[in-house]
Order: structure tokens, then sequence, then C-alpha cells
């Protein structure tokens, strides 16, 4: 049966035989499609065939459905119910019906989103101590899963290297859609000196024993967490992988790079480090966090990838689509800055202040030292308002509302442009209002770069006096402009300032170049030593 038809007839709650599953919920990635119905969810595998997965035939499909269930019951025992017929009942298809088989489905109990870790770290709720009980978890999981040569095999140096560079062959398609061209080679450049760096810890442990077969999908949406259930009941891990061995039979670190790669990609480094730093520690796993760097860009590499397959599914909506081109995006841009370094790494810097705090200055001297690309507001203004000069007061003519929404606006278009072509962007604006530096801190969160805020600050006589001694400057503000901002100024709330750095910038430019700078190199944006 055709993969449209099917979707339709089961998105129909009397495919299911059960009135109170109501409305029927669809996900679809680039393998699969999943029908939430009532209190259960039924996973189908697409008729598909590609370089890493063969679910051509019904009887391949029934296959890795039963491996499905197998495989996941380990961390998932009771959520896995078994594999059903979907049969066509009359001019119907019914999930468990009588009849000739049309295709098989995986049977789940289904989990409530509240419970799904991605959603328990949007609240609020997971700090250090809630990671480490998912790290011990983990570390007994993976003590207890199943090893020996044929699994060894796949921790080979050989085969870890193949899996890597098949990501880059396989995304080359989608060069310029899902990733830049740069990044495409920067990364496969990087990822080839980590592996030979890493080449003998790889190997000194597929030596010694040290493979599992893993989960091998270890994301944020895929671990649940339920704090009133004893444990080991209060963490399941669910889709595991199960279509090819050679992505789960796997240094167990590899599993916790996943997790760690998510939670950094999400926000929250902090507990990424307080995570790999429970796990090691319960698994004894001295050297295992040499090996992280490569295993996080590994793993976002590889769902940028997986991500960039969904665009070719005509099946997926589209909104879907443009979810899943934006993420893909981020996730090889994330990729590039696990292994790239310091001083190339991309990312997003908000050079902020008050006129006259020498942001500009500023700008110029780390657009020297630090290689970046500076987009300068004052300058972006005047482009967009056909005109070299605008005095005016506060507020007026191009600095109204209305304009300066349109200068940030194109301010940040300018800088998603240089960063998705792996591109390091400093902009220099007064940021002023607190919505808007959290605006553009999201954006470079969204985009799967590191974000930071600078903000200049200098005493008003200081500010006067350069103020008073301007030429030549695309910045219109005197003295009485300044004033009026001061009085507009909002200080950095609780997510700002922790991304942020303040730069006193009463001294002279190449004192507060070289606190920048301090900053920079604090925030991994910046090589420890002079460039």
């Amino acid at each position: 049966m055709e993969l449209p038809r099917l979707i339709e007839a089961l998105s129909n709650p009397s495919a299911f035989g059960d009135p109170s599953a109501g409305p029927i919920e669809v996900h679809q990635t680039h393998i699969s499609v999943v029908f939430l119905a009532g209190d259960f969810a039924y996973k189908i595998k697409k008729p598909v065939a590609l370089d890493f997965l063969d679910y051509s035939t019904l009887e391949r499909r029934r296959h890795f459905c039963e491996e499905e269930v197998r495989l996941n019951r380990r961390l998932a025992p009771d959520v896995y119910l078994g594999v059903v017929p979907i049969a066509r009942h009359g001019n119907e298809l019914r999930i468990e019906g009588p009849g000739e088989p049309v295709e098989w489905s995986v049977k789940m109990r289904r989990l409530p989103n509240s419970a799904m870790l991605r959603d328990q770290l949007a609240r609020g709720n997971v700090d250090a101590g809630v990671l480490d009980g998912l790290a011990r978890r983990l570390a007994r999981f993976h003590r207890s899963a199943d090893s020996g040569p044929a699994i060894a095999a796949c921790c080979s140096f050989e085969t870890v290297a193949a899996n890597a560079r098949e990501n880059f062959l396989q995304a080359a398609s989608h060069v310029g859609i899902t990733l830049s061209r740069s990044t495409l080679n920067r990364l496969r450049d990087r990822t080839e000196l980590a592996l030979a760096e890493q080449r003998a810890t790889i190997e000194a442990r597929a030596a010694r024993g040290v493979a599992r077969d893993t989960h091998g999908d270890l994301r944020l949406d895929h671990v649940y967490w339920f704090p009133d259930r004893p444990a080991p009941g209060d963490w399941i891990a669910v889709d595991c992988i199960e279509f090819n061995p050679r992505y789960r039979h796997a240094d167990p670190i590899a599993d916790i790079a996943f997790l760690a790669m998510e939670l950094a990609l999400a926000g929250r480094p902090d507990l990424a480090r307080a995570f790999v730093s429970s796990y090691l520690r319960e698994a004894d796993d001295a050297d295992g966090n040499a090996l992280l760097p490569f295993y996080r860009s590994y793993r976002a590499a590889v769902r940028g990838k997986v991500e960039g397959m969904k665009l070719d599914e005509p099946e997926i909506p589209e909104d879907e689509r443009a979810s899943a081109r934006r993420r893909a995006r981020a996730l090889w841009l994330h990729a590039l800055g696990e292994l790239e370094s310091p001083g190339r790494r991309p990312c997003l810097v908000l050079l902020a202040g008050l006129p006259g705090t020498g942001k500009s200055t500023l700008a110029r001297g780390l657009a020297e030292r630090a290689g970046f690309s500076v987009i300068r507001s004052d300058e972006v203004r005047k482009q967009l308002a056909g005109r070299d000069r605008a005095p005016a007061g506060f507020g007026e003519d191009i600095y109204t509302p209305e304009w300066n929404d349109r200068t940030y606006g194109e301010c940040l278009s300018r800088a998603e442009s240089i960063v998705f072509d792996a591109g390091r962007v400093l902009i220099d604006a007064s940021f002023r209002d607190e919505s808007r530096r959290r605006v553009f801190l999201d954006a470079a969160r969204c985009w799967g770069v590191a974000g930071r805020l600078l903000i200049c600050r200098a005493d008003p006589e200081v500010v006067r006096g350069r103020l008073a001694g301007r030429r030549d400057d695309a910045s219109d503000a005197d003295w009485s402009i300044y004033r009026e901002a001061l009085q507009h100024w909002d200080e950095p709330g609780p997510v700002t300032r922790a991304a942020s750095d303040t730069i006193d910038a009463n001294g002279t430019p190449q004192r507060s170049l070289e606190q920048a700078v301090d900053f920079l190199r604090a925030a991994g944006l910046l090589d420890s030593s002079p460039s």
C-alpha cells in the first residue's frame, strides 16, 4: 500500500477501533511514522532503502519492528507492548484487525510529554542532581549490556572513522540548504584531525572490550523522568537504534556524548558537564573524557544529516520540513563548534553600551584580533534610510521604535547569513532594551552557536569628553542623546547576565580590548595565546 494512503487511513480514529482514541496525532521522521491514539502509540516503518537501512519489504519491516521491541525493552520494559498487524477491514484499515496484514506496527504505551527530559529541562526541573541519577542509571545499563568480539568490531578505528566520514558523503546534497560548503569542508578537516589525535585511544578501548550494545540514539526527546516512581523505573529511554547494529554497537561514551551534545545545544553546557562528570565517575571511565569532543561533534553531524533527510520526504508537511531545516542548520554548526579551534569557532557576540562608551573602537579592535565580521547598527540604519546623517532628538526621525525594529531586524538577518557560512559575527549596537538582547542571544542558541554579550560602561564625564571630540562618525548621538538613552537603559536580567561580561571602558582603547579578549578566551571563543 502506498505510504501517503496508509498515513491518511491511519489518521482516522476508526482505524484503531476505539472511540476513546480521539483525534489522531501524526508525527514523522525520515524513516518512520508514529500515530498517537488515546493511551497508545503506534509506529510504522516507511518502505525505504537507504545506505544505512533497508525497510523495503513487508517482512523486513516486521523483523525490525520485532527488533525494536526487543531492544527497547532494556530501558523501557513496560512501554513496548509488542508488534501488531495492520489489516484491511472491508474498505478500511484496522490496527490489530483480522485478515492479511498489509503493514506491521510497534505498539507502545503513550508517555506524557510532561515527563520528557526536554520538557522537564524547559520548565526548569532539571539540575545536576537529577542528571546524576540518569548518569548512574546509564552506567548500570552499559555495564550489563551485551559485549563480545562482534560488538567490539564495530568500535574499531576503521569503523568509527567510516561512520564519521559517511555523514559528509550523505550530506553533500544538502550543501547550501542545511549547511554551507565552508561548514562541510571545515568540519570534515577538523574531524580528520580529531580522528588522528584519538586513534590510539579508540583502538585501545576497542581492544580491551569497552564496546557495548548501547542505545545509540540517546536524545532529550527519547529520555523520560518520573521522579515519583522507584528506581530503576524512574528513568525510561525509548526509540533506540534497531535498524543497523553498526550505529548501536559502540563505545558507551558515544551514548553519553549524544545527551551531552543535546544539553549543550539546548543552552545548558553546565548541565552537560555535570552529567558527563557523574557518568565518568560512576562508570569509572578515566580516559573516556578525551573522546567526548569527537563524539559530541559526530552525534551532532548525524542529527544534522537526519534532519536534512526530512527535506527529501514529500509526505512530511511543510511546517515540519521548515523546522527540520532550522534544526539541521543548528546541528551542523554545533558539530563544527565542538571541534573547531576557539579562535575560529562560529559565534555571535553582542557589543552593547550607551553612546560614547567606546563600542565602535573596540569592535574594530576585535575584528582584527579575533576574526569577527562587524555589523554596526548605526551604519545599517543609515543604509536602510538611504542617507549619511540624521541628527534628531531621542526617538525621532529614523530613531523611532519602528525604525529601531527595522534596524535590529536587518542586523539579525545579516548576522544569520554570516553565521550560516560558519562565520564569527560581532554586532555593535546599544542593545539598551533587555528584550532586544534576549532575541539575539536566543537566535544564537537556535543557530547552534555560542552567544555572548559584552557591555561597555564608562563614567558620564568620560563619555561627555568623547562625544564632544567625535568627528565623521556614523553615530548621530551627542550628550543630550546619551542622557536620554541612559534613562531608558535596561540592566541585564538573569538570563542575559549569565551570558554577559562588563568592560570598564574608562581607560584606553587598548585596555578595553585586553578585557574583551580575556572574556572571549574564558568563553572558549578565542585561542589561549594571542594570534
